[in-house]
């Protein structure tokens, strides 16, 4: 294989100069992935709707390149002159592999074609009966068009063809650094690397906040963090660690005034304030949370809109329709489960009754109380 035939979806269905900027971010990403990883390629284009990536490496490229968001589909190919003999040499070749790979005596299989540019004598359809049938000269084998085992693909421009016999899903989505740059708050548990996972899978740089509640925590989240950015190919976010110095204060006012239940929601708000201050920092358009609704008494519809009042950003939270065992498949998928199932600190100051739909006027008076003055209020 010498070429990866690299597919992206609802980047075709832009305008023409708007697919052009979408393309050039995906290069981009594609080289930086290929280089991050030592794979050597001599060429990366854009033509007709594909990307071409040219390296002797094609099946390690893919094992990469599949983590690069804004990637539907990529198939290893073998590029060859667009000359019939030559495509069913190629095909047949590529078809004994795959049929000792399954370890099949008579596969069933079809040939898809698509000539891209008409520069070809043969329409589409023709190339399939050709290549089809000296296949079937050359191997035992069925033609089967609906259930087949094995599928030879041929695709066709500008005086070339693009033999495969393998197609490879990826992510989808949209290239990290086509929708600008968000903080997402990232804990040591299974939600917050999900949404974060899923807001750069829609083309958004990511920059981890995480706030500090004890060394084994953070040790885990960097972990994390790293796992992350195997799919973050274009984004250049670091951990940011901040080690919030209101905490005992608003622990201890807490205690005094026998409100404990309003901890976790305080936690969160301060969160939210931090979070705000280095999306600001650093030109971001919001603030990722990995809450699901419900999921949590933090996450419930009244504690979120209190949370929501600490900043006047945007608050995305991707994960919010989504049950546990959804964001667990996804989790396993990307492979921050296990990293989100380690040992942490335990977090001594949780209350044993946190408050479940708290009160925006309640937490303005214990805000006032710890602080002195009026907690923000979001602006519409």
């Amino acid at each position: 294989m010498n070429v990866v035939i690299v597919r992206y979806g609802e980047i075709g269905t832009k305008s023409r100069q708007t697919r052009r900027w979408f393309e050039s971010i995906l290069m981009n990403n594609i080289r930086e992935a290929l280089v991050s990883e030592g794979i050597e390629f001599k060429k990366v284009e854009a033509k007709h709707g594909r990307i071409l990536v040219k390296t002797n490496k094609a099946k390690d490229a893919v094992d990469v390149l599949r983590r690069v968001f804004g990637i539907v589909s990529l198939s290893p190919a073998m590029e060859i002159d667009a000359e019939l003999d030559k495509i069913n040499r190629t095909a047949l070749k590529l078809f004994r592999r795959k049929k000792r790979e399954l370890g099949l005596e008579r596969p069933r299989f079809r040939v898809t074609a698509r000539r891209i540019t008409k520069e070809f004598p043969l329409k589409s359809p023709e190339v399939q009966a050709k290549v089809g049938e000296y296949i079937l000269e050359n191997e035992e084998s069925e033609v089967n068009l609906h259930d087949y085992e094995v599928e030879v693909g041929v695709e066709l421009m500008e005086g070339r063809a693009y033999v495969f016999i393998d197609k490879i899903y990826a992510w989808g989505g949209l290239p990290i650094g086509t929708q600008g740059k968000v903080v997402a708050l990232l804990s040591g548990g299974i939600d917050s690397p999900v949404a974060a996972f899923l807001m750069m899978k829609r083309g958004v740089e990511v920059i981890p906040v995480h706030i500090h509640t004890g060394e084994k925590t953070l040790e885990k989240v960097r972990r994390i963090w790293n796992q992350l950015r195997k799919y973050g190919y274009g984004g250049k976010g670091e951990l940011i660690v901040i080690k919030p110095k209101e905490r005992e204060k608003i622990l201890e006012k807490l205690r005094e005034m026998k409100k404990e239940k309003y901890t976790c929601v305080f936690c969160k708000y301060m969160m939210v304030r931090h979070a705000d201050r280095i999306a600001r920092e650093f030109g971001a358009k919001g603030i990722v949370m990995g809450d699901s609704l419900g999921q949590v008494a933090s996450q419930t519809l009244e504690n979120m809109y209190i949370v929501s009042q600490a900043t006047d950003l945007p608050i995305y939270r991707p994960l919010v329709g989504l049950d546990k065992e959804e964001i667990v498949r996804i989790a396993k998928e990307i492979g921050t489960f296990e990293l989100s199932t380690l040992p942490e600190d335990e977090i001594p100051f949780i209350p044993k009754h946190p408050v479940i739909r708290g009160s925006w006027e309640e937490f303005r008076k214990l805000y006032r109380a710890v602080f002195g003055e009026e907690p923000r209020k979001r602006q519409c």
